[in-house]
């Protein structure tokens, strides 16, 4: 498995090689173009009766510098729309705008990737890997999201990330990273310090890893995080866990997805089906707070997604969160569109 950014580098890495063989005039490349990618979406949510509208966009822009340098950065828009009596009347609301990064790669080789600037930071699998509108299988966060992603869920300041040993059994990947404090508007970020490392087997199409993270801002607090991926060879399957720990709690997730074209059986319509669901549970340590529940939280949640095509996608999900004789349902039901624009013409 790979990070987001280690995609993006790896791409840039291949563009190299293939101009490294290809010096000649029969050689041809897409160049170093600018690209603005991202998703825009809109999600119909009812959590416990209460319904809201909760319209998103998130453009990316990609602006390689030369052949080793990328600069990359993310901003969201999330329209948050509640009726004004809670259940009737018309609704109300605001817009937010978030960067979630902006930051700048240098792929100094295939095993490192000093990184400056707004990051994403990298603690288990979610906030980098499964947290994008067009990826997220389930609209919902896990309830032990925040751990690890206080308080804004960046950091500013410096990273290293790479492939440490790569084989044709295993590979390792590592990432560790220092953010300062900040409260500039859009670029806030707490004092931390941590970092993420897994292996990854091929042959087993197996990853497991573990992200370790010191919160250094006032309280000073350790989280922990271990994870897991797999997909069955012979089985249409993609199943994620990850077990989470801090001062204020732990808890863990386990999500797995299948998509009904694997069935032999299935008609052209279903073939396009998303089947996924996912279990959490959650236990409060002293007190709780800063981010996550402070009684004993379980959800499940089941949803159908539809792929109208590679870019658009139909979503669904049902769930039922429990916790101290307060139960009650949640609700999905809207759209992701993908998309993806350079910005330049390709060159020869």
């Amino acid at each position: 498995m790979r990070t987001r950014t280690l995609l993006c580098c790896g791409m840039l890495l291949a563009s190299l090689h293939t101009r490294a063989q290809g010096s000649g005039a029969d050689s041809s490349h897409a160049g170093y173009a600018p690209v603005i990618s991202g998703s825009l979406g809109y999600v119909y949510n009812v959590q416990g009766g209460v319904p809201s509208l909760e319209p998103q966009i998130n453009p990316v822009l990609l602006l390689p510098l030369g052949s080793h340098v990328l600069f990359e950065t993310r901003t969201d828009f999330t329209g948050f729309f509640e009726r004004r009596h809670g259940t009737s009347g018309d609704y109300t609301g605001e817009v937010f705008k978030t960067v979630d990064f902006a930051q700048l790669d240098w792929l100094a080789n295939s095993h490192v990737i000093p990184i400056a600037g707004l990051y994403i930071l990298p603690f288990g699998l979610y906030p980098e890997r499964l947290e994008p509108l067009w990826i997220a299988n389930l609209q919902d966060l896990p309830i032990d999201y925040s751990i690890g992603t206080r308080t804004t869920g960046s950091g500013i300041g410096p990273q290293l990330r790479g492939v440490a040993v790569e084989t044709n059994h295993f590979n390792i990947q590592y990432t560790a990273y220092y953010s300062v404090h900040s409260n500039v508007t859009e670029l806030q970020a707490a004092r931390t310090a941590g970092g993420d490392t897994s292996i990854y087997f091929p042959g087993l199409r197996a990853e497991f890893g573990t992200s370790y993270q010191r919160f250094l801002d006032n309280h000073q607090i350790n989280s922990a995080a271990g994870y897991l991926t797999w997909q069955p060879s012979h089985t249409p399957l993609d199943l994620k866990a990850e077990y989470d720990r801090s001062h204020n709690g732990q808890g863990y997730w386990i999500e797995g997805n299948s998509m009904l074209s694997s069935i032999p059986v299935a008609n052209s319509f279903f073939r396009r089906m998303q089947i996924v669901g996912r279990d959490e549970l959650f236990f409060p340590l002293n007190g709780g707070g800063n981010g996550v529940p402070t009684v004993e939280t379980k959800r499940g949640e089941a949803g159908i997604n539809y792929y109208i095509g590679d870019d658009w996608r139909l979503i669904s999900s049902y769930g039922r969160e429990f916790k101290s004789g307060n139960n009650f349902n949640i609700w999905n039901l809207g759209f992701t569109y993908r998309f993806l624009w350079p910005l330049a013409r390709e060159k020869k």
